[in-house]
């Protein structure tokens, strides 16, 4: 039987005035960015989070705690890089990552191509098993009063 497995990964952050949102390493014009401890990269955290997930393995703030001064301001490639090397030790390789990013503006449509882009760069994995989603909050609650932004993050992950 293959050793198939599933993964998930979540994240949210308060939004503060700003000039950028850092989405996969993307710069997405913006008067908001994300406030967070390291530099916020919401869809790398969701992302690294749901590996974790896949494997068993602890949460990001095990591995990374946002209460040490060598996280903070830390680029959010390095979780998925450690993510990636847990993965890799395990024998397991990435079949597809689904990515929905929830934020009410600005709208992210014409950035969705270089994200997965970037994705598919990082991941090492090619663009059609890499799905990108945004969708806003319909007004409701702090992602739709643009107070905040969410990501969730779906992996398939496969023995070799």
């Amino acid at each position: 039987m293959t050793d198939i497995r599933t993964g998930f990964g979540y994240d949210i952050h308060r939004l503060v005035e700003g000039e950028y949102l850092l989405l996969s390493r993307i710069r997405i014009p913006s008067d908001k960015m994300i406030d967070a401890h390291s530099d916020g990269d919401i869809v790398l955290h969701a992302l690294a989070q749901a590996i974790f997930s896949a494997l068993g393995l602890d949460d990001i703030g095990t591995y990374f705690p946002d209460t040490t001064k060598e996280t903070t301001g830390m680029a959010s490639i390095l979780l998925v890089q450690r993510a990636l090397g847990e993965m890799e030790e395990r024998d397991y390789r990435l079949s597809n990552v689904s990515i929905a990013i929830q934020l009410q503006r600005p709208k992210l449509a014409e950035f969705k191509p270089k994200i997965k882009e970037s994705l598919s760069h990082i991941l090492a994995l090619a663009e059609d098993r890499i799905a990108v989603h945004a969708n806003t909050g319909e007004e409701l609650g702090p992602i739709g009063e643009g107070k905040a932004i969410a990501c969730y993050c779906v992996t398939t992950i496969v023995k070799d």
